[in-house]
């Protein structure tokens, strides 16, 4: 998840906790780059759930953001039958698993999406960021790409994927092509 992440071998001998640190040190650093690139004041990642109006525009940009793209992949966790909760970097949580792959995506998806529009000052700014990464997520494909890369993070550590079992039912029938574009209901 570490190369995934940031395109490089993590340090050896580094305890979980450790890269943890690193990669919060990081993260903080590459949201700090996107101010300066996108023209955005930036003064940390903060925000409070019981208090939402207080939060900056880049901060609810950021927050709306990430909870599209954490909704998605966990669609994708669940579709490929995998536990939301049981997670590597993130534990503790109902959602960890879903954190730990949608973090590998997250800053070259919806973190520059979220400043950009951040930098637009729209008048309702969830809605906004909402529409935006529907739009990207389509575009981009991410749901598509999500699948496989859980099936790259897991095989790295080259415990072997489990056959299936002999009661399996498998679909009745597929459908190569879809009745409309994607997303659309008609």
């Amino acid at each position: 998840m570490y190369e995934l992440r940031f395109g490089e071998t993590p340090p050896a001998k580094r305890s979980v906790e450790q890269l943890r640190g690193i990669e919060g040190a990081r993260v903080r650093k590459m949201y700090q780059f996107m101010a300066q690139q996108y023209k955005v004041s930036w003064k940390s990642r903060s925000y409070d759930v019981h208090d939402w109006d207080t939060a900056d525009p880049i901060n609810k940009a950021l927050s709306s953001a990430t909870s599209c793209l954490y909704g998605v992949t966990e669609a994708a966790v669940l579709a490929a039958g995998y536990a939301p909760a049981i997670g590597f970097i993130h534990t503790g949580k109902p959602l960890s698993f879903v954190y730990d792959i949608a973090d590998i995506f997250k800053f070259e998806t919806v973190v520059p999406l979220a400043f950009g529009i951040a930098k637009k000052e729209p008048t309702n700014i969830e809605r906004e960021v909402r529409l935006a990464c529907r739009d990207m997520f389509r575009r981009t494909k991410l749901l598509e790409r999500i699948i496989p890369m859980i099936e790259d993070v897991l095989s790295a550590g080259e415990i072997p994927k489990p056959e299936p079992a002999p009661e399996q039912v498998l679909p009745a029938f597929t459908d190569e092509k879809g009745l409309g574009d994607d997303g659309h209901r008609r």
